[in-house]
């Protein structure tokens, strides 16, 4: 696969990341306007109850991307790490890339844009391959056709700049152990911190095999 477009993204999803992996040459959207109940300030984990949305709250003001600020009035921090810790503490490498998220966290980030290229910046000293090559000189239209919330594909490349936690995705997800597996089905595309949780190195060849 040649190059690809992806939004920021906090503890992006299996999908973006795999897209990532998958891609030799991947620029973040540097130039786009915030856009509320998307993956920019929010992820998708699979706790006891089922699937959970853990979201962050950002300041109001700003719309550009590079400058929406995260408000750390409310204890979203601790809520966070509260949800990980419950939902994954009996995954197989929980006690090994929990201390990471711990430091990640506790770590104030004056933007949406800073926290989220650390948490992706964590996902790459994982890998231990870099995910993301640079940022887009300007903002360009999402490209068309496609449905809503999907990649559109040309030529090899891909544009994922519109991905959704709502939309439905052609990509099939195969199914890899999840702590909760007895009690909720199967979950595909939560963010990649449940395969990191539940796979540990071998995550990397999930996402380099993952058809979409």
């Amino acid at each position: 696969m040649n190059s690809a477009k992806l939004s920021t993204a906090y503890f992006p999803s299996v999908l973006w990341t795999a897209v990532a992996v998958q891609s030799t040459d991947v620029r973040l959207e540097a130039h786009e306007h915030y856009q509320k109940q998307s993956y920019r300030n929010r992820c998708h984990i699979l706790g006891p109850n089922g699937l959970q949305k853990l979201t962050f709250p950002v300041q109001k003001g700003a719309k550009e991307i590079d400058r929406v600020g995260v408000s750390y009035q409310e204890p979203w921090v601790h809520d966070h790490l509260k949800a990980l810790e419950t939902a994954y503490r009996n995954a197989p490498f929980f006690e090994v890339l929990f201390p990471d998220i711990q430091a990640l966290l506790t770590t104030k980030y004056p933007t949406l844009w800073s926290l989220n290229r650390a948490s992706i910046s964590l996902y790459e000293q994982w890998l231990e391959q870099p995910l993301v090559h640079g940022e887009t000189p300007e903002f360009v239209p999402y490209a068309a056709p496609g449905a809503p919330g999907e990649l559109v594909k040309t030529r090899g490349d891909i544009d994922g700049r519109a991905l959704h936690p709502k939309a439905e995705h052609e990509a099939v997800f195969p199914e890899y152990p999840q702590v909760f597996s007895d009690k909720h089905n199967f979950h595909g595309n939560l963010s990649a911190l449940d395969l990191f949780f539940n796979l540990g190195r071998t995550a990397w060849d999930y996402l380099a095999a993952l058809r979409f």
